[in-house]
């Protein structure tokens, strides 16, 4: 499997025409597909390492860079040479350059099988990322027992990251997203609460029953679950039945792709009321493009607009290694501190050699790390066990015209952090008992 295959921007240019769609972070289980190749697409280090001594950390990283849901996968590919860059020009890791081999998952459970076991099967890679929030539910048998570090890169998936030992998440799953969406809309002053659904992905329109119920038992009004496909040439149907019955919140369970082209139709609807937006359902650039766009929204990666000095190094890194990227959404900024918790890990651990065994080791050294605000909870990995469900993250509003968004401030911080890397922890649907 070679890692020079195409360089990031040809890659980029390659996947451009696949990133109008995409898929909000609460899908959990997967669709089909017809094809189990895949196609690698390694991130050219441009010679940054050649400076460093030490043998190189290989991380292989499974990928949605095309399919009907490529938005995530293409912001993974933008932080991921973005921090490989970064890191190799600030020293490596402990000395050793860190090399990122992406490969296509192709938004398909085949697809993200056949890479997941093409890194498994080889002993050169220490670590795994995954980013494919249709494919990632079906994961959870193929990575028992699992030999090397799996690491989310802003999955949502409760019957994969916090189920199976050895797979490693630090953002909230589902079943906070969902609560999320509806408790973010109720502060707004919503009082009637909509449910737009990915299409593609079944789970979206199941977790939109589980919203109604919700919404029911906090005294709201639930007006509905509506199915928007990301090539459907308008939503004008689904955006009359939200406003027949009086909707005034649309949770958008949907990528931001998507969610722009909706928001844009229900707004020429007549529609007046507010968009309840999170994580990769979040872009700023793309909703401040939208005239009359209003939102209360939340993200399970750190604020991106933060003037802490750790949000402007990534920004940083992000302007000057991959200018094209997204770095203005949750998912992207939660990839990034998905890296930086495997870096700390392993500067924890110090390993004499670092392979998969001693890198899933340093997971485990993992304890009450909040990577001073970069995370929303203090996270702790436990050796044989799965790791715990996420219960926080930033909450915000954000109208088209505004120049970021705007924070809201906790009444506890939830990762002891202060200023906008103050994180909000609402708990989970009722009866979970997590």
């Amino acid at each position: 499997m070679s890692s020079r295959i195409l360089t990031l921007k040809k890659a980029k240019r390659v996947g451009a025409v696949f990133a109008v769609a995409g898929v909000a972070s609460v899908a959990l289980a997967a669709c089909g597909g017809s094809s189990n190749d895949t196609s690698t697409s390694g991130l050219d280090s441009g010679g940054s390492s050649s400076s460093l001594t030490g043998t190189p950390i290989k991380i292989g990283y499974v990928a949605s860079k095309s399919g009907a849901q490529a938005t995530n996968g293409l912001a993974a590919e933008a932080v991921a040479h973005a921090w490989q860059e970064s890191t190799n020009a600030s020293g490596g890791i402990l000395g050793h350059p860190v090399e990122i081999d992406m490969v296509d998952s192709k938004n398909t459970v085949p697809g993200a099988t056949s890479a997941a076991k093409a890194f498994l099967a080889d002993d050169s890679v220490d670590a795994i990322f995954m980013t494919d929030l249709v494919a990632e539910g079906a994961m959870a048998d193929l990575f028992k027992d699992t030999p090397v570090p799996v690491i989310s890169g802003g999955g949502s998936s409760d019957l994969l990251w916090s189920q199976v030992p050895g797979v490693f998440q630090n953002v909230s799953g589902s079943d906070y997203t969902i609560k999320s969406y509806i408790d973010q809309a109720k502060a707004a002053g919503a009082k009637s609460f909509g449910w737009a659904a990915c299409a593609e992905v079944a789970v979206c329109a199941t977790n939109g029953d589980k919203a109604e119920d919700y919404v029911q038992s906090i005294g709201m009004t639930a007006t509905g679950v509506q199915q928007l496909s990301a090539t459907a040439s308008d939503y004008t149907a689904q955006c009359l039945a939200f406003t027949g019955k009086d909707t005034d919140a649309i949770a958008f369970n949907i990528g931001y792709a998507v969610g722009a082209r909706v928001a844009t139709d229900c707004l020429q609807q007549g529609y007046d009321g507010i968009f309840s937006v999170i994580n990769s359902g979040f872009d700023q650039e793309a909703f401040s493009k939208v005239s009359g766009f209003k939102s209360a929204g939340g993200t399970q990666g750190f604020p991106w607009w933060s003037d802490d000095a750790k949000v402007v190094a990534y920004r940083d890194a992000m302007n000057k290694y991959s200018p094209d990227g997204v770095y203005s959404s949750g998912n992207s900024t939660a990839i990034w501190s998905s890296f930086e918790l495997l870096k700390k890990a392993l500067e924890n651990a110090k390993p004499a050699e670092i392979n998969r065994s001693t890198a899933m080791d340093a997971m485990y050294t993992i304890k009450d790390e909040t990577l001073d605000g970069l995370l929303p909870e203090p996270i702790t990995y436990t050796k044989g066990q799965p790791s715990q469900p996420i219960g926080c993250n930033w909450l915000f509003t954000f109208n088209a015209g505004d120049d970021d968004p705007k924070g809201i401030a906790p009444a506890t911080s939830g990762n002891s952090a202060t200023g906008d890397l103050a994180s909000t922890c609402g708990g989970y649907l009722p009866g979970l008992g997590i």
